[in-house]
C-alpha cells in the first residue's frame, strides 16, 4: 500500500507522505511524480502542496537506505508544475533533504532545521549538500552542515531556508497555491524552469535561454487569451495551451 497519496482540488493537487523516511516512500513518492510529471496541461494541476507527517520530516529511520545515495528526491525537484511544501515541527537529515526539492517552503513557528540526521551517516544521503549551499549559499550550508544543532525557524527565514514562518504553515501554501493557480500554468512552468535551468548557466548562457523561454510564450494560446482578456477587462480563462 503506497504511503503517498495525490489528491486534486481544481488546479491545486496535494501530495501526502505517511511515516517514515525509508527506500519504500522514495519509490512511492518516485512514481507519485512520474504520473504528475505526465498529468494533462489542461486538466492537470497547475500548483502541488507538499505534506507530510512529523516521522517523515523526521529524517531516515535507524536503518538509512543506502541503495538510494544520490538524488533520491530529484523526481520531486523535476516537477514542471511549482511545489509548495508546508513544514512543521524538526525538519533534519533526509526530511530537509526532501523539503529542499519543493520550490517554496512555509514554516511553522515550531521549525527546526538540521541537515544532519542522527540516524544517518554524517554526511547527507540525497543531495542534501548541493540543493542546500545552492538555496542558502555556501557560508550558512557550511554553517549548518558542521555544526551539532538546528536552526529555528526564524533563523531559517533570515537565511533565506524559508519563505515565510506563520502560525498555519498549510493555509498559508494553500493561499501561495492559489494565487499561483490562478496565472497562465505554462507561464508558471517556464519560469520555474528559468530558475532551475538558468542558475547553473553562465550568465550569458542563462539570458539567452530565458529570452527563448519567452519568445516560445509569446506564441502560446495563453498569452493570447491574456491579451484578450486584459483588452475586455475581465478575468482570462488559460488552458495551459
Amino acid at each position: 500500500m503506497s504511503r503517498c497519496s495525490i489528491s486534486q482540488d481544481g488546479p491545486i493537487a496535494r501530495l501526502s507522505l505517511g511515516g517514515p523516511l525509508d527506500a519504500a516512500l522514495v519509490a512511492d513518492l518516485a512514481a507519485a511524480c512520474e504520473t504528475l510529471a505526465q498529468a494533462d496541461t489542461e486538466a492537470g494541476p497547475r500548483v502541488f502542496l507538499l505534506t507530510a507527517d512529523g516521522s517523515t520530516w523526521a529524517g531516515w529511520g535507524p536503518d538509512p537506505p543506502g541503495a538510494l545515495i544520490g538524488d533520491p528526491f530529484g523526481p520531486l525537484a523535476a516537477l514542471p508544475q511549482p511545489v509548495i511544501a508546508a513544514l512543521k515541527g524538526g525538519v533534519v537529515g533526509g526530511g530537509l533533504e526532501l523539503a529542499l526539492c519543493a520550490d517554496i517552503r512555509i514554516a511553522g513557528a515550531d521549525a527546526r532545521f538540521a541537515i544532519l540526521d542522527p540516524h544517518a551517516p554524517s554526511f547527507p544521503i540525497a543531495g542534501g549538500l548541493q540543493r542546500l549551499s545552492r538555496t542558502i549559499g555556501r557560508s550558512r550550508a557550511l554553517e549548518l552542515s558542521l555544526a551539532d544543532h538546528a536552526v529555528d525557524a526564524a533563523a531559517a527565514l533570515t537565511w533565506g531556508l524559508v519563505s515565510a514562518v506563520v502560525p498555519d504553515p498549510l493555509a498559508e501554501a494553500e493561499r501561495r497555491a492559489g494565487v499561483i493557480a490562478a496565472r497562465g500554468p505554462v507561464a508558471t512552468r517556464l519560469a520555474k524552469e528559468a530558475v532551475r535551468r538558468g542558475v547553473e548557466l553562465p550568465l550569458d548562457q542563462a539570458l539567452r535561454y530565458e529570452t527563448d523561454l519567452t519568445v516560445l510564450l509569446q506564441a502560446t494560446d495563453d498569452r493570447a487569451e491574456g491579451v484578450r482578456a486584459f483588452i475586455e477587462k475581465r478575468s482570462p480563462r488559460f488552458r495551459g495551451s
